[in-house]
Formats: C-alpha cells, structure tokens, sequence
C-alpha cells in the first residue's frame, strides 16, 4: 500500500504525483464539493431540472478530467452556448429585479445559491491555476474558466426566477 497520502502527495489515473496543496489538487477538490452541493439541489428537482443539473455535473467530470490531463474541454463551446441560452430565457421571464436578494426564503432558493457560491469558488481557484500554469508556460484551457462564470450566473437567475 501506498504511503503518497501520509506524506501529503495524491496522484491521478496517469500516475503523476503532486502535493496536495498545489492549485490543481485545490481545485480539483472545490469542483468535488461544488459537485457535492449540486447532488443536495437536485434532490428537490423533478424532470427536466433534475437532469439539468445532472448535466452540469457530467459536465464537471469532464472538465476535471481535461485540467488533469492538462488537455481541452471538448464540449465547452456548445454547453457555454446553452447556459448562455437559459440566461437570457430566466432574465425575459423575471420582471423588474431592483432589490437586493437575501439567500433563506426556502430551501431550493437556498439551495440554489449555495450551488451559485460553490459555484463562484470554483471560478476563483480556476483563475489562480490558468495564473500557475501560465507562469510555466502550461496550456490551460479559459473555455473551463468561461464556462464556471456562466454557470454561476445561470445559477443567480435561476435562483431569481424562483422568487
């Protein structure tokens, strides 16, 4: 057995073994409780929202699977184009939205902007890993970096609709 984990290192399907402090690891790990909250949301979602959501985690495997193989997201330009799609769908159906919004109202509002803050995490520890692979001259795909800042608005306007 093994002792990489004892000693603070964890390693993938191709056997690379990093530090579980770098910013892959980190990310990684906020897109697994970004996965986490979704699970808990879709609970209380029937049909087509159900599997909706359940998309988006799919979609998160890959994507996971595209920063460990340091490789492209190959339907990150058409789910972009979705997400952008119901926006715009959530933003003609909510009148008037000129107040603040406080989280609580019941539990899939709050579920739903749970999944919008895990969501926003997500985005942030993204943007410090494009920096680190940047800095080394390491491919980073910004379609994943795109795709999380849609999502999480998706998620406000869902979230809205509901009010």
């Amino acid at each position: 057995m093994s002792d990489r984990g004892d000693k603070g290192l964890t390693s993938g399907e191709c056997d690379l073994t990093v530090s579980k402090d770098s910013e892959f690891v980190e990310v990684v790990g906020m897109i697994d409780e970004f996965q986490a909250r979704l699970g808990l949301l879709r609970v209380l979602l029937k049909g087509e929202e159900n599997q909706k959501v359940l998309k988006i985690e799919s979609d998160l495997s890959q994507i996971m699977g595209s920063l460990y193989k340091v490789s492209v997201w190959k339907e990150s330009e058409k789910r972009i184009e979705n997400i952008i799609e119901e926006i715009e769908k959530y933003k003609k159906e909510t009148k008037n939205l000129d107040k603040f919004l406080a989280p609580g109202k019941n539990e899939l509002e709050a579920r739903f902007n749970l999944c919008r803050t895990g969501c926003r995490i997500v985005e942030r520890r993204l943007v410090s890993l494009k920096n680190k692979r940047e800095e080394k001259n390491e491919f980073f795909d910004g379609n994943i970096l795109k795709y999380f800042n849609k999502l999480s608005s998706l998620f406000y306007w869902q979230w809205v609709d509901r009010l």
